[in-house]
């Protein structure tokens, strides 16, 4: 028995890329620029326009600027994936996009003019009267450009052929998130994480603020960071990784800092003794992405740097 499927909100599920080491050169890939995001599937019918985020949830209301989405393909009914992002300056940026969706569908509509977001197309599942699915990547590709328009809230991902290191070290030059590296032949597998999808990931560095440490048998064992956001320092996360680089001055500085009450906004919930400290000392912390909670994922300490508290935000800003 063949179920049809029912190609609306809810019920489609988007392909995800699995991870990959090291960026490579491959005449069998295409390699897109992998953006600092939300997943989000636009449905197509006529002249109406619904948005579904990779967990199944409509998203259509939060951004009313995409209302007219229609205008960017020639197309009366079709499924497109793609990722939303918002600018800071130009470049995306994840933490100004959950600011933007924080809260209830009217406020996240309410900041459209002040965090306005783009729209970048990467894929085509459904086209007019048919699922386009099972057509390699390099056709849906073609399919996607062919009835592409472009709009205002709406830039098509562009593609690269063969090069996968030298767009790698783009990305890390302008410290974007990574690449997706697509085998020519790969069909669209709807809720699948295939290996004819990879992603590789940029890990980026951030100005950070230590708020707090951890101690374990007498050594130091994690720090606690953060960064200022409308005068409040806000919470990142607990980094243990890396510390043996400057274990010695760590431990010989952050003693003389220690205060009763915690200098962020909202303490970190935590089973662990924690000591604070005045938050003077900046320390530069690589990681892989952000949380949905704007949260730091895998950090790793790299060093202490000579910079004011101050001078280490989170980037929360639309314009420069």
């Amino acid at each position: 028995m063949v179920i049809k499927l029912e190609w609306t909100v809810g019920n489609v599920k988007p392909m995800e890329p699995q991870p990959y080491p090291e960026p490579f050169d491959s005449s069998n890939h295409f390699f897109e620029i992998k953006w600092d995001g939300m997943r989000l599937l636009a449905f197509i019918k006529d002249k109406e326009v619904r948005l579904q985020n990779r967990n199944l949830q409509e998203r259509t209301t939060y951004f009313p600027e995409l209302t007219e989405l229609y205008l960017s393909f020639k197309a009366r009914n079709a499924v497109i994936d793609g990722e939303l992002i918002a600018l800071a300056g130009h470049k995306p940026s994840f933490p100004l996009l959950m600011k933007r969706i924080a809260g209830s569908p009217a406020t996240a509509a309410a900041r459209s003019h002040l965090i306005p977001v783009i729209y970048i197309p990467f894929d085509i599942l459904f086209l007019e009267e048919k699922s386009v699915t099972q057509y390699a990547f390099t056709e849906r590709r073609e399919m996607l450009e062919g009835i592409f328009q472009g709009g205002e809230h709406c830039v098509l991902s562009p593609l690269f052929r063969k090069e996968g290191r030298s767009l790698f070290q783009m990305v890390k030059a302008k410290e974007l998130e990574g690449i997706v590296a697509k085998d020519r032949s790969s069909p669209y597998l709807m809720g699948k994480k295939s290996r004819y999808w990879l992603k590789i990931k940029n890990r980026r560095r951030l100005a950070t603020v230590i708020g707090g440490y951890v101690t374990a048998s007498g050594c130091l064992n994690s720090i606690l960071v953060g960064c200022y956001r409308d005068r409040h320092l806000h919470y990142l996360g607990r980094v243990g990784s890396g510390l043996k680089r400057a274990e010695a001055e760590l431990v010989s500085l952050l003693p003389s800092l220690v205060r009763d009450r915690s200098p962020f906004h909202l303490s970190p919930r935590s089973t662990l003794k924690v000591n604070w400290v005045e938050p003077l000392l900046v320390a530069e912390i690589e990681y892989l992405e952000w949380t949905a909670d704007l949260k730091l994922r895998q950090p790793a300490f790299i060093k202490l740097l000579s910079l004011p508290p101050e001078s280490c935000r989170l980037d929360l800003d639309s314009k420069e």
